[in-house]
Protein backbone atom coordinates (compact mmCIF):
# COMPACT_ATOMS: atom_id res chain seq x y z
CA UNK A 1 0.00 0.00 0.00
CA UNK A 2 1.42 3.22 -1.37
CA UNK A 3 -0.51 5.37 0.94
CA UNK A 4 -1.63 4.49 4.82
CA UNK A 5 -3.96 6.75 6.77
CA UNK A 6 -2.55 6.97 10.40
CA UNK A 7 -3.85 8.08 14.03
CA UNK A 8 -1.99 9.04 16.74
CA UNK A 9 -3.56 9.12 19.89
CA UNK A 10 -2.97 12.22 22.43
CA UNK A 11 -4.60 9.74 25.58
CA UNK A 12 -6.04 11.75 28.04
CA UNK A 13 -5.49 10.05 31.62
CA UNK A 14 -7.90 11.72 34.63
CA UNK A 15 -10.30 9.70 37.78
CA UNK A 16 -11.87 6.78 36.61
CA UNK A 17 -14.87 5.11 38.09
CA UNK A 18 -15.09 1.69 36.99
CA UNK A 19 -12.60 -0.40 34.19
CA UNK A 20 -15.42 -0.07 31.68
CA UNK A 21 -14.71 3.53 31.64
CA UNK A 22 -11.21 3.01 30.49
CA UNK A 23 -12.49 0.90 27.57
CA UNK A 24 -15.10 3.32 26.73
CA UNK A 25 -12.49 5.75 26.79
CA UNK A 26 -10.27 3.72 24.40
CA UNK A 27 -13.19 2.87 22.30
CA UNK A 28 -14.09 6.90 21.71
CA UNK A 29 -10.89 6.94 20.00
CA UNK A 30 -11.13 4.09 18.25
CA UNK A 31 -14.53 4.81 16.84
CA UNK A 32 -12.96 8.76 15.56
CA UNK A 33 -10.35 6.65 14.06
CA UNK A 34 -12.43 4.61 11.81
CA UNK A 35 -14.91 7.60 11.03
CA UNK A 36 -11.93 8.83 9.73
CA UNK A 37 -10.90 6.29 7.02
CA UNK A 38 -8.44 5.60 9.99
CA UNK A 39 -5.76 2.23 8.89
CA UNK A 40 -3.48 1.98 11.59
CA UNK A 41 -4.04 3.35 15.24
CA UNK A 42 -1.23 4.37 17.62
CA UNK A 43 -1.68 4.86 21.58
CA UNK A 44 0.44 5.84 23.73
CA UNK A 45 3.22 4.57 26.09
CA UNK A 46 1.70 3.44 29.24
CA UNK A 47 -1.85 3.53 28.26
CA UNK A 48 -2.83 0.70 30.89
CA UNK A 49 -1.00 3.00 33.36
CA UNK A 50 -4.36 4.64 33.57
CA UNK A 51 -6.23 1.70 35.00
CA UNK A 52 -4.30 2.72 38.18
CA UNK A 53 -6.43 5.42 39.01
CA UNK A 54 -8.64 3.10 39.92
CA UNK A 55 -7.35 1.82 43.17
CA UNK A 56 -5.30 3.82 46.38
CA UNK A 57 -1.83 4.97 45.71
CA UNK A 58 0.58 2.01 45.84
CA UNK A 59 3.85 1.19 45.73
CA UNK A 60 5.53 0.41 41.99
CA UNK A 61 6.13 -3.23 42.52
CA UNK A 62 2.71 -3.21 43.67
CA UNK A 63 1.35 -1.38 40.28
CA UNK A 64 3.49 -3.27 38.06
CA UNK A 65 1.97 -6.65 40.17
CA UNK A 66 -1.87 -4.94 39.30
CA UNK A 67 -0.83 -3.87 35.79
CA UNK A 68 0.22 -7.58 35.03
CA UNK A 69 -3.10 -9.11 36.20
CA UNK A 70 -4.81 -7.02 33.20
CA UNK A 71 -2.79 -8.49 30.90
CA UNK A 72 -5.26 -11.40 29.41
CA UNK A 73 -8.15 -8.96 29.33
CA UNK A 74 -5.72 -5.94 27.55
CA UNK A 75 -4.89 -8.90 24.62
CA UNK A 76 -8.28 -10.08 24.25
CA UNK A 77 -9.68 -6.80 24.13
CA UNK A 78 -7.21 -5.57 21.61
CA UNK A 79 -7.64 -8.72 19.27
CA UNK A 80 -11.23 -8.08 18.88
CA UNK A 81 -11.55 -4.24 18.63
CA UNK A 82 -9.17 -4.61 15.80
CA UNK A 83 -10.96 -8.16 14.40
CA UNK A 84 -14.45 -5.51 14.43
CA UNK A 85 -12.94 -2.30 12.83
CA UNK A 86 -10.46 -3.97 10.74
CA UNK A 87 -7.47 -1.34 11.55
CA UNK A 88 -4.40 -2.23 12.83
CA UNK A 89 -3.50 -1.36 16.28
CA UNK A 90 -1.19 -0.38 18.27
CA UNK A 91 -2.18 -0.61 21.83
CA UNK A 92 0.28 1.74 23.66
CA UNK A 93 2.26 -0.50 25.85
CA UNK A 94 1.45 -2.38 28.82
CA UNK A 95 3.63 -3.88 31.57
CA UNK A 96 3.64 -7.55 31.89
CA UNK A 97 5.60 -10.29 33.60
CA UNK A 98 7.79 -12.78 31.99
CA UNK A 99 9.62 -14.97 33.36
CA UNK A 100 10.89 -13.53 36.96
CA UNK A 101 10.86 -9.56 35.58
CA UNK A 102 8.57 -7.12 34.34
CA UNK A 103 8.39 -5.59 30.82
CA UNK A 104 7.12 -2.65 29.26
CA UNK A 105 6.01 -3.62 25.75
CA UNK A 106 4.31 -2.22 22.53
CA UNK A 107 1.87 -4.85 21.29
CA UNK A 108 0.92 -4.35 17.44
CA UNK A 109 -2.54 -5.85 16.97
CA UNK A 110 -3.53 -6.85 12.87
CA UNK A 111 -7.37 -7.70 12.19
CA UNK A 112 -6.33 -11.45 11.08
CA UNK A 113 -5.21 -12.57 14.82
CA UNK A 114 -1.32 -11.60 14.54
CA UNK A 115 0.14 -9.67 16.97
CA UNK A 116 3.29 -8.66 17.27
CA UNK A 117 5.26 -6.87 20.03
CA UNK A 118 8.18 -5.17 21.20
CA UNK A 119 9.57 -4.69 24.11
CA UNK A 120 11.64 -1.12 25.46
CA UNK A 121 15.30 -1.53 24.49
CA UNK A 122 16.07 1.59 27.09
CA UNK A 123 13.97 2.27 29.80
CA UNK A 124 14.92 5.22 31.72
CA UNK A 125 16.75 5.81 34.62
CA UNK A 126 13.48 6.03 36.48
CA UNK A 127 12.07 2.91 34.92
CA UNK A 128 15.31 1.30 36.10
CA UNK A 129 16.06 2.56 39.46
CA UNK A 130 12.08 2.50 40.70
CA UNK A 131 10.49 0.20 38.52
CA UNK A 132 12.98 -2.39 37.86
CA UNK A 133 11.99 -3.06 34.42
CA UNK A 134 13.36 -5.74 32.05
CA UNK A 135 15.41 -3.98 28.99
CA UNK A 136 14.14 -5.30 25.54
CA UNK A 137 17.43 -7.02 23.69
CA UNK A 138 16.42 -7.14 19.90
CA UNK A 139 14.70 -4.99 16.93
CA UNK A 140 12.10 -5.92 14.42
CA UNK A 141 10.75 -4.92 11.33
CA UNK A 142 7.15 -5.88 10.51
CA UNK A 143 6.03 -6.18 6.74
CA UNK A 144 2.54 -5.01 7.08
CA UNK A 145 0.15 -3.48 4.44
CA UNK A 146 0.72 -0.42 5.73
CA UNK A 147 4.51 -0.85 4.83
CA UNK A 148 7.24 -1.51 6.77
CA UNK A 149 6.71 -0.57 10.55
CA UNK A 150 9.14 -0.35 13.52
CA UNK A 151 8.71 0.69 16.99
CA UNK A 152 11.03 3.05 19.24
CA UNK A 153 8.97 3.59 22.80
CA UNK A 154 9.96 7.05 24.17
CA UNK A 155 12.97 6.67 25.41
CA UNK A 156 13.93 4.39 22.66
CA UNK A 157 14.04 7.10 20.37
CA UNK A 158 16.36 9.31 22.07
CA UNK A 159 19.33 6.68 20.77
CA UNK A 160 20.75 7.01 16.95
CA UNK A 161 22.02 3.15 16.48
CA UNK A 162 17.95 1.89 17.33
CA UNK A 163 16.75 3.65 14.68
CA UNK A 164 19.42 3.41 12.37
CA UNK A 165 19.13 -0.46 12.60
CA UNK A 166 15.68 -0.86 11.92
CA UNK A 167 16.08 1.14 8.60
CA UNK A 168 18.88 -0.75 7.76
CA UNK A 169 16.23 -3.56 8.10
CA UNK A 170 13.92 -2.02 5.67
CA UNK A 171 11.72 0.16 8.40
CA UNK A 172 9.15 2.79 6.38
CA UNK A 173 7.60 4.18 9.21
CA UNK A 174 8.32 3.97 12.90
CA UNK A 175 6.08 4.43 15.52
CA UNK A 176 7.05 6.32 18.42
CA UNK A 177 4.54 5.57 21.77
CA UNK A 178 5.82 7.83 24.60
CA UNK A 179 4.96 8.67 28.17
CA UNK A 180 6.69 12.52 29.08
CA UNK A 181 5.27 14.13 31.99
CA UNK A 182 7.15 17.10 31.72
CA UNK A 183 7.43 20.11 28.99
CA UNK A 184 11.16 19.33 28.37
CA UNK A 185 10.52 15.14 28.33
CA UNK A 186 8.18 15.47 25.63
CA UNK A 187 10.84 18.00 23.80
CA UNK A 188 13.79 15.60 23.75
CA UNK A 189 11.56 13.12 21.90
CA UNK A 190 10.43 15.61 19.86
CA UNK A 191 12.88 16.53 18.94
CA UNK A 192 14.80 13.41 18.14
CA UNK A 193 12.27 11.66 16.80
CA UNK A 194 12.47 14.80 13.72
CA UNK A 195 16.04 13.64 14.26
CA UNK A 196 15.97 10.08 13.20
CA UNK A 197 13.36 11.17 9.90
CA UNK A 198 15.57 13.42 8.66
CA UNK A 199 18.60 10.42 9.29
CA UNK A 200 17.41 7.81 8.34
CA UNK A 201 14.83 9.34 5.62
CA UNK A 202 12.17 7.85 6.57
CA UNK A 203 8.83 8.74 8.19
CA UNK A 204 8.14 9.26 12.63
CA UNK A 205 4.79 9.11 14.31
CA UNK A 206 4.51 10.18 17.43
CA UNK A 207 1.92 10.24 20.01
CA UNK A 208 1.67 10.46 24.10
CA UNK A 209 0.03 10.77 27.00
CA UNK A 210 -1.84 13.94 28.33
CA UNK A 211 -3.59 15.09 31.53
CA UNK A 212 -3.25 14.75 34.91
CA UNK A 213 -3.76 12.03 37.86
CA UNK A 214 -1.86 13.60 40.92
CA UNK A 215 -2.90 10.68 43.17
CA UNK A 216 -0.87 8.01 41.07
CA UNK A 217 2.81 8.69 41.67
CA UNK A 218 3.84 6.07 38.81
CA UNK A 219 1.70 7.92 36.18
CA UNK A 220 0.61 11.46 37.57
CA UNK A 221 0.49 14.02 34.79
CA UNK A 222 1.10 13.82 30.97
CA UNK A 223 2.67 16.43 28.25
CA UNK A 224 2.36 15.69 24.47
CA UNK A 225 1.35 17.43 21.15
CA UNK A 226 1.47 14.16 18.66
CA UNK A 227 2.91 14.68 15.45
CA UNK A 228 3.88 13.16 12.05
CA UNK A 229 7.94 14.08 10.67
CA UNK A 230 9.72 13.21 7.64
CA UNK A 231 12.98 13.96 6.63
CA UNK A 232 13.07 18.30 6.38
CA UNK A 233 14.22 17.74 2.34
CA UNK A 234 12.58 17.34 -1.14
CA UNK A 235 9.59 16.45 -1.49
CA UNK A 236 8.61 17.38 1.92
CA UNK A 237 8.15 20.87 3.92
CA UNK A 238 10.89 22.49 4.88
CA UNK A 239 10.60 21.92 8.79
CA UNK A 240 9.87 18.32 8.07
CA UNK A 241 6.29 18.29 9.92
CA UNK A 242 3.35 16.65 8.23
CA UNK A 243 1.30 17.09 11.15
CA UNK A 244 1.02 17.92 14.69
CA UNK A 245 -1.39 18.13 17.46
CA UNK A 246 -3.29 20.81 19.76
CA UNK A 247 -1.02 20.56 23.09
CA UNK A 248 -2.36 18.16 25.80
CA UNK A 249 -5.49 17.92 24.20
CA UNK A 250 -7.77 14.51 24.30
CA UNK A 251 -7.73 13.34 20.67
CA UNK A 252 -6.47 11.90 17.52
CA UNK A 253 -4.23 13.34 15.44
CA UNK A 254 -4.54 11.98 11.62
CA UNK A 255 -2.44 11.85 8.72
CA UNK A 256 -2.17 10.22 5.36
CA UNK A 257 1.76 8.99 4.40
CA UNK A 258 2.77 8.53 1.17
CA UNK A 259 5.43 5.64 1.02
CA UNK A 260 6.32 6.75 -2.44
CA UNK A 261 7.28 10.06 -0.90
CA UNK A 262 10.06 8.41 1.20
CA UNK A 263 11.64 6.56 -2.02
CA UNK A 264 11.61 10.21 -3.63
CA UNK A 265 13.11 11.69 -1.13
CA UNK A 266 15.81 9.05 -1.11
CA UNK A 267 16.65 9.34 -5.17
CA UNK A 268 16.55 12.88 -5.42
CA UNK A 269 16.81 14.75 -1.71
CA UNK A 270 18.81 17.47 -1.50
CA UNK A 271 21.22 15.36 0.79
CA UNK A 272 21.35 11.77 1.54
CA UNK A 273 22.34 10.90 5.10
CA UNK A 274 20.86 7.34 5.40
CA UNK A 275 23.35 6.48 1.99
CA UNK A 276 26.23 9.18 2.79
CA UNK A 277 27.40 7.19 6.02
CA UNK A 278 30.95 6.11 6.33
CA UNK A 279 30.62 2.93 7.62
CA UNK A 280 34.12 1.97 8.05
CA UNK A 281 35.47 5.37 9.09
CA UNK A 282 32.80 4.86 12.15
CA UNK A 283 33.72 1.27 12.18
CA UNK A 284 37.81 2.35 13.11
CA UNK A 285 36.71 4.89 15.60
CA UNK A 286 34.42 2.27 17.62
CA UNK A 287 37.56 -0.14 17.65
CA UNK A 288 39.81 2.63 18.56
CA UNK A 289 37.25 3.76 21.76
CA UNK A 290 36.87 0.13 22.95
CA UNK A 291 41.00 -0.63 23.06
Amino acid sequence: MAKTTIGSVQYEIGPLKTKAAFWDQVNAHVRTAKENGVNLLMFPEYLTGHLLALEPEMSTPDACAYLDRHTDEYMTTFTEISRQTGMTILGGTHIHKENDGYLNTAFLFFPDGRIERQTKIHPTPEERRTWFLTAGDSYSVYDTEHGKLAIQICYDIEFPEGSRIVADMGAEIILCPSYTDTAAGYWRVRHCSQARAIENQLFVVLGGIVGELPHVPQIDAGYCQAGFFAPSDHPFPASGTLAVGETNKNSVIIHTLDLELIQENRKNGGVSPYFDRKTALYDRYRTTSKA
